[in-house]
């Protein structure tokens, strides 16, 4: 397959080549595709948190690709770390609304993100949710026995994502990490790397028209 049509330093023919396999593993399956939020979906405050609706901004592509992934996915999850919560900089209600409107505007055709996963605790607290810890997904997939958990797939830019994805593997027997951002970046257990959610997602179509 030609990669002209995607542009970018992350984007290799073996990307293109694992993603095809990721589709093709997948087809007529119960899984779940989870999503980090802050550098995937939105743009990362650095230094701060995004605290409302108002500090919220979309990644280039990243709503019409959420929408995309719901019709290819059985189940859509976020996970993210918000400690800024137990920091006393927002509230869990505060998260909440921002979620829902990230649910509103991304919803298409009756489908929509199944859940949000949060983890307010401060990085100190060394909980079981906190991400790299396995906690968020490992309790959404045990409350959803019908999923296949060693199909799950974690979107993520940071190394605790592609951290996270390993942890889950280590318990359910598979995880992939999909990484976003610059793949020249020292960031270990990535299986596929893209620049963006909304350049993965082309991958995704470009793969499943491959299997039509």
């Amino acid at each position: 397959m030609s990669n002209t049509r995607f542009s970018g330093h992350c984007s290799t023919a073996a990307d293109y080549s694992s993603v095809r396999d990721i589709v093709h593993d997948r087809v007529g399956r119960q899984w779940c595709l989870f999503i980090d939020r802050d550098g995937v979906i939105n743009r990362q405050i650095v230094g701060d948190y995004v605290r409302s609706w108002a500090d919220f901004e979309w990644l280039p592509g990243a709503a019409s690709a959420i929408r995309t992934l719901l019709e290819w996915a059985p189940y859509v999850v976020v996970a993210t770390n918000q400690q800024g919560i137990s920091k006393g900089l927002m509230t869990a209600e505060d998260v909440t609304a921002i979620h829902r409107r990230i649910r509103a505007e991304t919803g298409r055709n009756g489908l929509e993100i199944n859940a949000f996963q949060v983890c307010p605790h401060l990085e100190d607290a060394h909980c079981s949710c906190r991400k790299p810890s396995p906690g968020l997904l490992l309790d959404w997939l045990g409350h959803h026995p019908e999923v296949d958990p060693a199909l799950s797939v974690m979107i993520g830019d940071s190394r605790g994502d592609l951290e996270l994805a390993q942890n889950v593997a280590a318990t359910t027997g598979g995880c992939l990490g999909v990484h976003i951002g610059d793949a020249r970046a020292p960031v270990s257990g990535i299986d596929v790397s893209f620049n963006s959610l909304h350049e993965f997602t082309l991958a995704v179509i470009s793969a499943q028209e491959e299997l039509h």
